[in-house]
């Protein structure tokens, strides 16, 4: 049986998985309405999963970046340049399976806080 300090061990792992990736990214934008102006964001879902000697631990986040469009026109086409990017974890969920003995471990979300956590710092500021 798997423990949380067991689940802690992997949190280096699961960084380096995630800060390898190339992350869809949506865009934030300003907009006015009836209110005034506001920031809009239109995050874009990323997933990632981990699985390794038994482990199964998926990693659901949003990102979003301020891009830097460039209309186009006939000779050229429109281009778009990232500014700046960030996200952040909207769930996770982990377990780990042993095979010799059948048993499974599923952890709550409790046990996933200092995962989360350091998944959140290494999205703050992705591009």
């Amino acid at each position: 049986m798997k423990t949380v300090d067991d689940l802690k061990k992997l949190i280096p792992a699961i960084i380096d998985l995630i800060s390898g990736i190339d992350h869809e990214i949506g865009e934030c934008h300003i907009e006015r309405d009836e209110d005034g102006w506001s920031a809009c964001s239109d995050y874009a879902v990323n997933h990632v999963f981990y699985e390794e000697d038994g482990w199964l631990i998926e990693v659901v986040y949003q990102c979003c970046g301020e891009w830097e469009i460039e209309k186009g026109d006939y000779w050229n086409p429109q281009s778009y340049d990232l500014r700046k990017a960030w996200g952040e974890v909207t769930e996770i969920t982990a377990s780990h399976y042993d095979e010799e003995t059948g048993e499974e471990t599923e952890f709550k979300d409790k046990d996933l806080d200092e995962l989360c956590s350091a998944i959140d710092e290494v999205l703050k500021d992705i591009a």
